[in-house]
This record gives structure tokens, sequence and C-alpha cells, in this order.
């Protein structure tokens, strides 16, 4: 099998790596960002390109890696030269259809997981979330996402677009919160280190239960004069301050500060 990975941003960079260090035949990468790819081919030692009509002609895989908005663009540049390839983006929010203009062979392929450079992710630990239009791509993928991780789930489209929705509130927006805390310490010259038991307990209980039943704080204790003595302490950050009572009104309905 030989896979051509498009992209060479944060999962393009640990994907490949990782489908190498399985044994799996990563041959070539392309990017529109040259520096990029020549630094991702160069570290597994293949052959990169800036073109899409440099594509291998006999690539069984093409995983497509790269944002959300160029997954289209991406896809109608290289249809010219994909004949047989199963190809997959690897995003949560576009649906896989996306590609149905394109190729014949289609689908997705979507670790859930925030990809950093700076971390090396664990591979056991990561949701793939695969689909395809035939069966035996499905069974195809299902069978790589085995081979590199552990947990692996059929997702279809309706599925996954509401899946990244939930991502986003559970990632990015929890850790908008976390930045925001960050900032009011240094405030007052606290450390942060001080909210890390906080954070754990807070997530080790929302793994271990609903987090809806693990809910504790001012709000969902109807704490009114608590939550409006915090709401003056953000008077001068009114960001922050109606993000604080839209969650503790979302928290509490009855709640009317």
């Amino acid at each position: 099998m030989k896979i051509v990975i498009v992209g060479a941003g944060r999962i393009a960079w640990h994907l490949s790596k990782r489908l190498k260090s399985k044994g799996l035949h990563v041959a070539q990468i392309i990017s529109r960002t040259t520096e990029h790819a020549e630094a991702l081919a160069e570290s597994l030692h293949i052959p990169w390109s800036d073109f899409p009509a440099d594509v291998f002609p006999d690539a069984d895989w093409i995983i497509i890696a790269v944002r959300d908005d160029a997954i289209e663009s991406v896809a109608e540049a290289f249809a010219p030269y994909i004949q047989n390839a199963l190809v997959t983006h690897t995003s949560g929010g576009t649906a896989g259809a996306v590609l149905a203009p394109y190729f014949d062979r289609f689908g997705v392929f979507y670790p859930l997981q925030s990809f950093s450079l700076e971390h090396t992710p664990i591979w056991s630990k990561i949701p793939f979330c695969v689909d395809a239009q035939s069966e035996e791509d499905v069974l195809f993928l299902k069978k790589i996402a085995k081979t590199i991780g552990n947990l692996v789930y059929r997702v279809n489209d309706e599925q996954r677009s509401l899946l990244h929705v939930a991502a986003v509130f559970a990632n990015n927006f929890a850790n908008q919160c976390f930045a925001i805390a960050e900032k009011i310490l240094e405030e007052k010259d606290l450390p942060f280190e001080l909210l890390h038991p906080l954070m754990e307990e807070t997530l080790a209980k929302a793994l271990q239960d609903s987090p809806a039943r693990m809910q504790t704080g001012p709000a969902m204790r109807g704490d009114v004069d608590t939550v409006r003595r915090h709401l003056d302490l953000l008077a001068n950050n009114p960001e922050w301050r109606e993000i604080y009572r839209e969650l503790s009104e979302n928290i509490n309905p009855d709640l009317k500060v």
C-alpha cells in the first residue's frame, strides 16, 4: 500500500510519523507550503512536492490533512490526477460528501484530538472516527485505525458534525475558560498552579460520571449574592463578565442576575 499525505501541518506531521512507525508505507508528502513539505518529508526520508500533478499515480490512499476551508479546493486540484485511490480528509467539521464530486472512492479518517507540534500524542487514547462510501473502504480505514491506535468508531457526516461541536465545547471553550482564569490570577500576582488541583478534580469527576450531575458552584446553588459579587469584580473586563453571567444562567436558568 502506498500512502500520500496532502498537507504538512500538525495533523499531517503526527499522523505520517505514526503510520510510518507502524510499518505503513507513507510514500510522499505534498503541500503548497514548500518549507513545511520539505521539512516533514526529510524527517520521513521520502519525496515531497508542492504541485498536485506530482502525486504518485499508483497511490492507494490519499490523506488530505489541511484546514477545513481548504479541503474542497485541494480536492478539486488533485481530482485530475487521482484514478483509483481512496481519498479521505481528516476533518471533524467537514462532511465527507465534500469529496464526492471529485473522487469515486472517498471518506473520512478523523482522529478526535487537538494536535500540537510540541506534544507527542498518546495514540492509544485517541478515538478515530471513520466513514466511507463502500463497506470495503470502511473496513480498510477501521483496520488502519486499529493498527495505529485503539479506539475506532464509524461516524457518519451528521453525527460527526455534532461531535465536532461538542469537541469545541469540551476543548476550545474549556481551554478559553482556563486562559481567562489564568489572566484573572495574573492581575493579582497569583500563580495559575493554584488552580491545577481543582482543574484535575473537575476533569476526573466529569470522566467518572455525567458532568451535569457533577456541577457545583454558586450558580448551581442559586447563590445570587456571590454571583453578583463576582460580576462586580469583573466590571473592568466586560467580555469576561458577560461570559460569567451567561454561563451562570445556563447552569441555573432560574438564576436572574
